[in-house]
């Protein structure tokens, strides 16, 4: 894929060399951020088109938010090993991606959404995540070639989402159940590359013997659920809904705004590991989360279409960097024995905190457009201060 070939000379231009192992993860996750974005950016549009309301699209989203929490929850209490956690999920994936397909209608889409715990966020809120950075972890001890390695890890998610911006920016007259057959056929790849790859260690047995009592935790999953209250309010699929009401903006015209938003944010992605070198971890999080925050509270102050793109564009820019930092900082931070217990926890805590955040922002676009951003963007800087207040003396 050219994502991976242009990350694979990336990689070899800062002398960071990487196990196969972590490649083939980077790989699903990028097929499942491709999938993800096809779905987040076609809701609105899909569910419009069956003459349903922004208020009940809202809805469905936040369904969708609490479904994949439950999946996060459940699979992390299960315990049947690892590898088999994900082969079964990618399993249910497929399956739920085929019903999208094949059948049309409300009742079929949200059972569909349920079956393969699917956030229509855009955002890759899955159990895969948490145990596929565990094992990214493991395979990368040196700590240059671990933060590379979740740079990687993310810069692919978001490569993949610009290419899946651009197939509805050129192919939006298409049926989007057409979008849908590609997508459950992209799904059959995660399913194989499972198959064939080992996880490094079965935790299993250490899970079932301790609860996981660690302090760091706790705060961290506290601060995380701040964050992601305001980032429940401009997932990708409310920003294409407040773009829809607010501008009238066509599926073509939102597939291009999302081509931009993800190009850039790909860039942005691989420069976060070089920052985090010069900058350390802590530092990179915070300095260019806030960056991002106030651009993106300013997206609605002027009412003009191109504006607010151009400050989305520029919220972009730095809106992620922190991603592959607080990747690298939690799975430093927490003890290895921990890691996928936590990951698991983190990765729940906040998909539930923005299963609220559609509901709250449906009622935020029937009465005041504009505070969408405003709201979404003082939770988040409330907590950028809170977690650079806790944890700047750490040395990371």
């Amino acid at each position: 894929m050219g994502d991976m070939a242009g990350a694979f000379l990336i990689c070899s231009s800062v002398n960071v060399v990487m196990k196969f192992a972590t490649w083939m993860l980077s790989l699903n996750r990028t097929v499942r951020a491709f999938i993800f974005s096809i779905l987040a950016l076609t809701a609105p549009y899909y569910l419009s088109g069956m003459e349903i309301s922004p208020v009940y699209i809202a809805l469905v989203i936040m369904v969708s938010g609490i479904s994949s929490t439950a999946f996060v929850y459940g699979f992390s209490r299960l315990a049947i090993g690892e590898r088999r956690k994900l082969m079964i999920l990618s399993l249910l994936f497929s399956a739920s991606l085929f019903l999208l397909f094949v059948y049309h209608g409300i009742a079929l889409y949200i059972i569909a959404i349920v079956l393969g715990g699917i956030p229509l966020s855009g955002r890759d809120f899955t159990h895969n995540q948490a145990i596929e950075q565990f094992s990214i972890s493991v395979n990368e001890n040196e700590r240059r070639s671990k933060n590379f390695a979740f740079s990687l890890y993310n810069f692919g998610s978001y490569a993949s989402a610009a290419s899946a911006s651009a197939s509805i920016f050129f192919f939006y007259e298409s049926n989007i159940q057409a979008f849908y057959e590609v997508c459950f056929f992209l799904s059959l790849v995660q399913f194989v590359s499972y198959g064939l790859l080992s996880i490094p260690m079965d935790t299993r047995k250490a899970e079932r013997r301790q609860k996981l009592k660690n302090r760091d935790v706790s705060i961290l999953s506290a601060l995380f659920s701040i964050d992601s209250l305001g980032g429940g309010l401009v997932v990708t699929s409310m920003i294409t809904l407040w773009f829809k009401l607010v501008y009238s903006a066509t599926l073509s015209q939102i597939g291009f705004i999302f081509v931009i938003v993800n190009i850039v944010t790909a860039i942005s992605i691989i420069l976060s590991s070089v920052i985090s070198n010069r900058m350390g971890l802590v530092r990179t999080m915070v300095y260019t989360h806030l960056i991002s925050n106030v651009f993106l509270v300013l997206i609605p102050l002027i009412h003009s279409f191109a504006i607010g793109q151009i400050f989305l564009y520029l919220r972009q820019t730095t809106s992620q960097m922190d991603v592959p930092a607080r990747d690298s900082f939690t799975n430093t931070l927490i003890p290895q024995e921990q890691r996928i217990q936590s990951n698991a926890r983190f990765v729940m805590v906040r998909n539930f905190f923005q299963i609220p955040g559609p509901a709250i922002g449906g009622a935020i676009l029937e009465f005041y457009p504009p505070l969408l951003f405003i709201v979404a963007g003082g939770s988040k800087i409330l907590y950028d201060l809170m977690f650079f207040g806790r944890y700047h003396k750490t040395g990371l």
